[in-house]
């Protein structure tokens, strides 16, 4: 894996940590005036997604119209304990974030090739390390960001990092699929961007150091001099494309094949291969979360209907809601995720994701 290091990190200063974390128990009374529980499935800053209990329903709440249900938050994971074997110990670990949400059927595959050839020394080694980090979730976080393939150094200079901030910042800064992820800091540069958002999903480490980048989620007004910015015109020129200011068209795209086959695809050892759309949706959207079922993110490239203009996406999760398959949906040119519905995508929208154009889907990228 090509490790990505940042010259200068800004890091956040001044953060108020807060009780309400993933995976905090809440009870709220919804819209309809009735009384619910929930639990917190994610956290962008004072906004927070509650799954009810007891209906297949979502919501996002501001910390004021929930209460923190006492005494039912995460417990810590207790991985030292006597009656509890090295291997049963990172297994936890890995259970935690897998019950979080964050590892796929791809990660647990890694996990299992990774972790059960280790020696009895060498997992005690591994378990050792992993409780140097102080939440569950920054555990997970590292243990995730060596199945791909960050050394013992780097996770060491990680754990630090970690340690100095409460779980709730450590969850939202070791993941890309929140609300607030990498924007793209040049004109054509969506296709490199894509390519270090789906890094970030696989090593939280390189995510974290993305994270720490002062305005990361911001087109710069000078992205010469932004450390993204720099970051995805190195990468833009080194596969092709020539970098121009964001509204500037003197620039030029590159297709995203070489990038995510080098930089991901050998990474998970795999090859990724073009698909145009020949076929009606109906046909496409099962093939695609085909994809995601194995684990894999899949790159979209979308059109701009009444245009030449093409952009790449990256589709990073699906679910099943009301009648209908929502999925998650990473857009570079605003830096945002967003759960998108078939049926709006099939009628040419991405709403709540660029509104202001109506799109069609040209391409999809699957693993061969």
């Amino acid at each position: 894996m090509i490790r990505f290091i940042f010259m200068s990190l800004c890091m956040l200063a001044g953060y108020a940590g807060t009780s309400q974390t993933i995976g905090s128990k809440v009870s709220f009374k919804a819209v309809d005036g009735k009384n619910y529980t929930g639990t917190i499935k994610e956290v962008r800053s004072n906004q927070f997604r509650v799954r009810y209990d007891a209906v297949d329903f979502e919501a996002w709440l501001t910390a004021s119209q929930f209460q923190l249900l006492q005494n039912t938050t995460v417990s810590v994971i207790n991985t030292n304990q006597p009656s509890a074997t090295v291997a049963t110990g990172v297994q936890m670990i890995f259970d935690f974030g897998k019950n979080m949400g964050w590892a796929n059927a791809m990660t647990e595959r890694r996990f299992n090739a990774y972790f059960t050839p280790l020696t009895e020394d060498q997992k005690a080694t591994l378990l050792t390390f992993l409780n140097r980090a102080k939440t569950n979730s920054a555990r997970f976080f590292v243990l995730k960001s060596w199945l791909a393939n960050d050394n013992f150094n780097v996770l060491q200079g990680f754990i630090d990092q970690l340690n100095q901030y409460p779980e709730a910042y450590q969850q939202e800064h070791c993941l890309v699929s929140t609300q607030h992820s990498i924007i793209q800091q040049w004109e054509f540069s969506c296709s490199v961007t894509v390519v270090q958002t789906y890094l970030g999903d696989l090593c939280p480490r390189y995510a974290w150091e993305v994270k720490q980048v002062s305005n990361y989620d911001v087109a710069a007004q000078d992205p010469y001099t932004n450390p993204m910015g720099q970051q995805q015109k190195e990468l833009l020129e080194k596969y092709g494309g020539a970098a121009s200011v964001r509204g500037d068209l003197s620039g030029k795209s590159i297709p995203i094949n070489d990038a995510l086959n080098e930089l991901v695809g050998k990474m998970l050892g795999i090859q990724f291969n073009t698909q145009q759309v020949t076929e009606p949706l109906t046909i496409v959207f099962p093939k695609i979360r085909a994809e995601v079922d194995k684990g894999l993110n899949v790159p979209l490239l979308i059109g701009f209907v009444g245009s030449q203009a093409r952009h790449f996406i990256l589709l990073m999760n699906y679910k099943y809601m009301q009648g209908d398959y929502q999925y998650l949906i990473y857009d570079p040119w605003d830096g945002r995720c967003g759960y998108v519905s078939e049926t709006g995508f099939k009628q040419g929208s991405l709403s709540p994701l660029l509104t202001q154009w109506k799109i069609s889907l040209d391409y999809y990228y699957t693993a061969l």
